[in-house]
């Protein structure tokens, strides 16, 4: 992970080159879910965040290559209902699965218009988990929910993760240095986070959808 980092500040300082770049910060939310080879048949998405730091190489006046550091909470709610022995509907259990990610997206941009400029990239997500939760409920000995625990799981799951990005971003210029940005991006990985002691078999994917916004400062000289 320190070598994403290392790279990240590398190519902030390389506008010594005298090369066009952006740096700035962006935020927003993080809607997740995961596939799976067997059924989670009652799964919704989870409504996390998104955020963290940005940075654009403009190559020239309409390519531009980025690397983002970004933490980014991913995972579902689900809930299992509950039958008598007649089949009769009596409650349901909900859970909460949240897995949260550093990640360092790349990206290609190309950049049309001028004023305001539609930004569509594609790219690639490795990201290292940082925290993996299961909150269940708990019961007493009669079998009542009492309230919730938590549980980790963060030394069991896969701790590297690699994926795919499509970003539409939106930037405006607020002065000759600052610009506002928005994107709209889908992430879905390559790679899963179950692994042989991990819910095994399940071939668990994470994919997703964001909505950031931001503020960028250009640093050409």
């Amino acid at each position: 992970m320190r070598h994403f980092i290392i790279l990240f500040f590398f190519l902030v300082s390389s506008v010594a080159l005298g090369q066009k770049h952006l740096i700035g910060i962006q935020g927003g939310l993080n809607l997740t879910n995961f596939s799976s080879n067997e059924s989670f048949e009652n799964t919704t998405f989870r409504t996390g965040w998104i955020g963290g730091l940005t940075y654009d190489w403009l190559l020239n006046e309409k390519y531009r290559l980025g690397l983002d550091i970004l933490y980014a909470q991913r995972g579902i709610k689900d809930k299992f209902y509950l039958m008598d022995d007649n089949g009769v509907y009596t409650g349901e259990i909900k859970t909460e699965m949240n897995y949260d990610y550093l990640s360092f997206p790349l990206k290609l941009g190309y950049v049309f218009g001028n004023s305001v400029r539609l930004i569509p990239k594609i790219g690639i997500v490795p990201a290292f988990v940082m925290k993996a939760e299961i909150t269940v409920p708990a019961f007493d000995g009669n079998g009542v929910i009492t309230g919730w625990e938590t549980v980790d799981h963060k030394d069991y799951v896969t701790q590297f993760d690699l994926g795919c990005i499509g970003e539409l971003g939106v930037e405006t210029d607020l002065s000759e240095r600052l610009i506002l940005c928005s994107s709209f991006s889908y992430k879905h990985s390559f790679t899963t986070f179950s692994n042989s002691g991990y819910f095994d078999g399940y071939q668990l994917r994470h994919y997703g959808f964001s909505v950031a916004l931001g503020i960028k400062y250009r640093l050409d000289q």
